[in-house]
């Protein structure tokens, strides 16, 4: 059960490697590929106590947890570079590695000192462990969930790829350390009683620990358009939150209007299912962030609103024509640009009132 360990270890440090010293990678990934890193090493370690070194199991597991306080927050550090909550690593950062600094002076340095150590260290060094971990899975979700809640004015899906991966690895942290509080919880009680489940207990966070690395490597390598999406996402935030506040004066507004007006009728770039602020702004030559200011303070709404209303009417539009009879409602939604059935339904619904199969029989004879 323990080469599930394993098969996270050696291709996460691999992939790490990677990452870190591809010289075309910038900052984020390169933060990306150190929290794997650290996060590889603290498996490799585990993995090394609990198949060959089972002698010095606990003291291989105990320096293991060493890189947990580290890979947490390099990963956190991720999070807020590519949401654009910062730009840099600065020296302020360094108070996200006292965690680490704290489990190895408290922790590693005594493993090294004496012999014959109570079980009581063992345990309050995996409670302090579990502490950062639960600790930073909360401030990662706070970060993802405010930056999805300002995605309303720069993307047109709020459940983007980008967030959703950010989310799904966050959530697998959670869903770790609910595991690892059940386990010390009933620990004594299943062991005695039913051993079979601390065997799925076991199996079922190994899995867990190690579909973290399996899904940002998938992600990184069959879709790495994410990764730019959200770069562009990041500079658009960074541009707006630098910049001051007034209102765009109407000279300004009539010319982003019109070019406005016109890429929409030539282009219609609504259609491309992964449309964004800041793609829109540089077809029109216009900043992201002014677009953003233009479509909410003159057209009082959000992007999202604004691109899925042009889509909402490409699709009424292919309704009454008769040329697109033979497509499925579900296809014409596509060819709209949304990218799911519960999306194009939901704000189809909202803008007209009707379900999109209503609409379509009205419109018939």
């Amino acid at each position: 059960m323990n080469m599930i360990i394993a098969l996270g270890a050696f291709p996460g440090l691999i992939f790490a490697v990677i990452k870190i010293f591809n010289k075309k990678e910038d900052l984020s990934n390169k933060a990306l590929g150190f929290a794997i890193f650290f996060y590889s090493l603290m498996l490799l370690l585990a993995f090394l106590g609990k198949e060959v070194f089972t002698t010095h199991a606990k003291e291989f597991i105990v320096t293991a947890n060493l890189f947990v306080p580290v890979s947490l927050p390099v990963f956190y550090f991720y999070i807020l570079l590519i949401t654009g909550s910062i730009e840099n690593f600065s020296v302020k950062n360094l108070k996200h590695f006292i965690p680490f600094a704290g489990y190895a002076l408290f922790f590693i340095v005594p493993l090294f000192l004496f012999d014959g150590l109570p079980d009581l260290f063992f345990r309050i060094s995996f409670a302090y462990t579990l502490s950062v971990s639960s600790a930073y899975s909360i401030l990662m979700l706070r970060e993802i969930i405010a930056y999805q809640k300002k995605m309303v004015n720069y993307n047109t899906d709020e459940n983007s790829a980008t967030v959703f991966w950010i989310k799904i690895s966050v959530f697998i942290w959670i869903f770790i350390n609910v595991l690892q509080i059940f386990f010390v919880l009933v620990k004594n009680h299943f062991f005695v009683n039913y051993p079979a489940i601390l065997e799925i207990h076991s199996f079922i966070l190994n899995v867990a620990t190690v579909s973290w690395i399996y899904i940002f490597a998938y992600f990184a390598i069959s879709r790495p358009d994410i990764f730019a999406h959200s770069k562009k996402m990041a500079e658009s935030l960074n541009e707006e939150k630098s910049s001051p506040q007034p209102s765009i004066n109407e000279e300004y507004s009539e010319i982003i209007a019109s070019r406005l007006e016109k890429i929409i009728e030539e282009k219609k770039p609504y259609l491309d299912h992964d449309i964004n602020i800041a793609t829109l702004g540089e077809m029109i030559n216009v900043q992201p962030y002014l677009l953003g200011r233009f479509i909410n303070s003159k057209l009082n709404k959000n992007f999202m609103t604004y691109i899925n209303e042009l889509r909402i009417q490409e699709v009424t539009s292919m309704f009454a024509n008769p040329e697109f009879d033979d497509k499925t409602i579900l296809e014409i939604s596509l060819i709209a640009g949304f990218k799911s059935k519960s999306a194009f339904n939901s704000f189809f619904k909202k803008s007209t009132g009707k379900t999109p199969l209503e609409f379509r029989k009205s419109l018939k004879p």
